[in-house]
């Protein structure tokens, strides 16, 4: 049986405490995917040794051991990204406003990723591009747009930089081109695509070059290949990369403020691009 069956065959075998809790989670597992003990021990109100004693009574010894599997059966449970699609376009209501609709849930989808986010693994991926001497860029499929706009934001404070997500069939190629102390970044949003996750093997086993992700769920099979990932999580009901647009984004700023030369590229490259008509003011 699969996590919830499990749930389910047991629920009603339960104490009282426990077995409301076991409900919750069986009613809300895709929420429960995202959230720290406390935040369940708020939502199922129940005490947090009401939720430890339930994960022991199941077969875990620590929280973040159940929590792992939760996060699996989700993604595994998951819908692709098209019928994320559908279901938005199929929900609208024309009475309503989707404007509303989104913004309030990219809002929540960028709290749930600040409440998730390891910041040691934030800190480890800043340091990985402040010190790497060339900088790769890969995303295939939905995370293209992604490695696009992480390589434009950053090519006015950082030189030597590559977008690979263009030359798909030259991959390997391209490879041949790495050294020690440059930096892969893959974009990696789910459905993941079989190219990507096999490059990223293949670069960890034959090339000496470090390897930064960030991905969407913590079942990416990516990350195991990885030197450090951030994992932005998933919207409820829909297809979203604003969170991952926002943690680029602070990745860039924080980058800026750590490299002393960086306002001056900027305010050369605006000098540049007015000076030869590219921009206005």
């Amino acid at each position: 049986m699969d996590l919830k069956d499990r749930l389910i065959a047991i629920q009603n075998n339960l104490p009282r405490q426990q077995q409301s809790l076991c409900k919750y989670v069986i009613q809300n597992i895709d929420d429960v995917s995202t959230m720290t003990i406390n935040e369940l021990s708020k939502n199922s109100q129940v005490g947090t040794t009401t939720i430890l004693r339930f994960i022991d009574k199941i077969g875990y010894k620590k929280y973040p051991d159940f929590k792992k599997d939760i996060i699996k059966y989700a993604f595994n449970n998951k819908k692709n990204t098209w019928w994320h699609l559908q279901k938005s376009l199929e929900e609208i209501d024309e009475s309503e406003n989707s404007m509303m609709k989104v913004g309030y849930s990219s809002i929540q989808d960028i709290e749930s990723m600040l409440r998730e986010l390891d910041l040691k693994q934030y800190t480890q991926f800043l340091n990985m591009l402040l010190q790497s001497k060339k900088l790769y860029f890969l995303g295939m499929r939905t995370s293209v747009s992604i490695a696009l706009y992480f390589e434009l934001m950053l090519r006015g404070i950082r030189d030597n930089i590559t977008q690979l997500s263009g030359n798909n069939d030259f991959l390997y190629d391209e490879s041949l081109k790495f050294h020690q102390n440059d930096l892969l970044i893959v974009i990696a949003l789910s459905p993941y695509t079989k190219q990507s996750v096999d490059f990223v093997k293949y670069c960890r086993n034959h090339k000496d070059i470090s390897i930064a992700l960030i991905t969407d769920i913590e079942t990416c099979p990516i990350i195991p290949d990885s030197d450090a990932h951030l994992v932005v999580g998933q919207s409820k009901n829909r297809y979203s990369i604003i969170p991952a647009i926002a943690l680029i984004e602070s990745l860039i700023i924080d980058l800026g403020k750590k490299d002393p030369d960086s306002v001056a590229k900027i305010s050369e490259l605006n000098k540049v691009h007015q000076d030869n008509h590219i921009t206005t003011m």
